[in-house]
């Protein structure tokens, strides 16, 4: 063990203790025992726990407090005289300044940053350190009742269908932690959020359907250090346990038995998949049977974040596509944020882990991503997602680690009128029959108001994934060029205007047709980014394959049809202006774009699907 503190994250320590204590309480095998009092010593003798940013304030330090909170707890009959009042005097040292620093700075920073896993991870930290200290010392009392008061508005915010603004791999990092703390307080004070939230009865299907269709890695918003870090059994177990969930106990089984290495092997997130295994064992319930996917249904819509997934089956070499559009951070923080930040003063919004992708869209089939994510970024630019932008841009600020926020913030420093309704995006349409599925969202308030765009939306027809349409309609009092981005995995192989990927020994094919003129160029975009201020050397490295479709010459008004078919499902296409006709099947599909409605201030698209018999939809 490092006898200065390293100069890098220390979390690893922290969740060390606990494991080991949990093998001494439950083997006596005194060789965990002697490791866990080694890890305990290290961190005894540093004086200052973390690294280069919000030292002894932040995660580091919270890792560390609740590990060894834990550890002192479970290992105190062998604990001597001495050994307790150490550890208790350091537990009370880094608690107070957890605690001073929260007050110092409540309603700015992680102190009062709600949705954000930096509040959440601090404060259960916070939690512990009080449980452990009960008795001991009368702050603990002081401890346990801020960070019950936290979680209080934490669980009474958080979205009821379970989704997460911050994407799948910050769901598991941070969002563990609000089953950590919803456990802790349960056992402590019988208070059962478990019960009373509906984020956490949820929220696991969230994680589902974000996955991949092998179901080992993930389907990639915001910041993902990679593809494979966003599994955490425990919490699958835990849903299990607390719900009687068979579906969360099939995946759990499927990670511990068949992902587990895999994922500890190739996640860049740390301390890791493996060290959660104190909490895997106090969180599986045996009693709890399997059920198997296959039961579930193939699409599911989280309305807080706009986000649709598709799935063409639950076979590990399925056809998965999600799209969402939604306001920053979804529609429940982007409410209840601005209400708090106008009658309380409290500044909550943190979304730099939320990237500017509202109509963005993922692809995958089987194991192989047709699509590419820009993965952990700091330095966000209009055309690192799958957006559709206008003379090159979607937000007004560009290159900042949070889009969304800098944007408004420089609208405001210019004095330009700034609605937070306005400035968010919006599914307008949802609708699902068979396995026909429409969505059509609307993200026009988002672009700058200078380019006085009065529509920018995105449909999608599917019919079980055979093929799929996008209907993107660009309208401005202004002429602009306007550009749709397919950031890939592999570079197009270019035949005419028709790109063509290689995915699972088969071919897809994406064409664009439109009612103007159209050009395309190919080009490659290298994200690199910093993932841990603690860590500076390390870094999340991300090869994007970018075709841009653009209009020709700029247009105040342009209708694009982005049709993406596959070499094992042939579809029969033809295109006549502002209406699509697709063949696939022994069905037949026609997309037809009107003009603007002026009462609705909306375009009207009509889909006629025709097989036994003719059905028509409206978006």
């Amino acid at each position: 063990m490092p006898e200065e503190h390293p100069k890098e994250s220390t979390t690893y320590m922290g969740i060390a203790i606990p494991n080991l204590a949990l093998a001494y309480c439950l083997s006596r095998d005194e060789e965990y025992l002697h490791q866990a009092k080694r890890f305990i010593r290290t961190v005894l003798s540093y004086e200052k726990w973390g690294n280069a940013h919000l030292v002894n304030v932040d995660l580091s330090a919270s890792w560390i407090l609740f590990g060894l909170s834990l550890g002192y707890d479970w290992l105190k009959p062998w604990l001597s005289p001495e050994e307790q009042s150490k550890i208790s005097a350091k537990i009370r040292h880094h608690a107070q300044i957890m605690l001073d620093y929260r007050r110092e700075t409540y309603g700015k920073g992680w102190s009062t940053n709600f949705y954000q896993n930096h509040n959440w991870i601090n404060m259960t930290g916070l939690a512990a350190a009080g449980y452990a200290l009960q008795g001991e010392d009368e702050t603990a009392a002081q401890y346990i009742q801020e960070a019950k008061e936290d979680f209080a508005r934490v669980f009474a915010l958080m979205p009821e269908d379970g989704s997460n603004y911050e994407g799948a791999t910050y769901w598991r990092y941070g969002g563990m932690w609000l089953f950590v703390y919803a456990h802790l307080l349960k056992v402590q004070e019988g208070e059962d959020w478990f019960q009373k939230s509906e984020y956490l009865k949820n929220t696991f299907y969230y994680r589902l359907y974000q996955s991949c269709a092998d179901l080992k890695r993930q389907l990639n918003y915001g910041d993902c250090h990679d593809r494979y870090s966003s599994h955490t059994a425990c919490v699958y177990y835990k849903v299990a346990a607390e719900y009687g969930d068979g579906y969360a106990q099939k995946l759990g089984n499927l990670v511990v038995d068949e992902f587990l290495m895999e994922e500890a092997q190739n996640s860049k997130v740390k301390p890791g998949i493996l060290p959660e295994a104190v909490f895997e064992f106090l969180w599986y319930a045996p009693d709890v049977p399997e059920k198997d996917l296959s039961n579930l249904p193939l699409v599911r819509y989280f309305d807080d974040l706009g986000l649709l997934t598709v799935r063409s089956s639950w076979e590990r070499d399925a056809k998965v596509l999600t799209i969402k559009c939604s306001p920053p951070g979804g529609i429940k923080q982007w409410r209840e944020g601005w209400k708090i930040q106008n009658e309380e003063g409290i500044e909550l919004f943190s979304l730099s882990h939320h990237h500017p992708d509202n109509l963005s869209y993922i692809f995958t089939r089987g194991s192989d991503y047709f699509t590419c994510e820009d993965g952990y970024n700091r330095n966000l630019m209009p055309d690192n997602h799958n957006v559709l932008l206008v003379d090159g841009l979607y937000t007004d600020a560009v290159d900042v680690n949070d889009a969304y926020m800098s944007s408004v913030r420089q609208r405001l420093v210019a004095g330009e009128p700034f609605c937070p309704e306005q400035y968010a995006g919006r599914v307008t349409k949802f609708q699902t029959e068979g396995s026909l599925v429409l969505y059509r969202g609307e993200t026009v308030g988002v672009y700058p108001a200078k380019q006085e765009m009065q529509e920018v939306s995105r449909a999608l027809i599917t019919d079980g994934l055979r093929f799929w349409v996008f209907v993107d309609l660009l309208r401005s009092t202004q002429s602009h060029t306007y550009s749709l981005i397919c950031n890939t995995d592999r570079r197009a192989q270019l035949d005419g205007q028709t790109a063509v990927y290689p995915l699972m020994g088969e071919e897809l094919s994406y064409h664009v047709y439109s009612d103007r003129p159209v050009c395309q160029k190919q080009y490659q975009q290298q994200v690199e980014s910093v993932m841990t201020t603690q860590e500076q050397d390390k870094k999340c490295r991300t090869e994007i394959q970018t075709l841009a479709t653009c209009s020709s010459a700029p247009e105040k008004e342009q209708v694009f049809f982005e049709c993406f078919t596959f070499s094992d499902d042939p579809v029969k296409v033809q295109h006549k202006g502002r209406s699509l006709f697709l063949e696939c099947g022994g069905c037949s599909y026609e997309v037809k774009v009107g003009y603007c409605d002026s009462a609705s201030n909306t375009t009207p698209i009509q889909v006629v699907c025709q097989s036994k018999t003719k059905q028509e939809y409206s978006l």
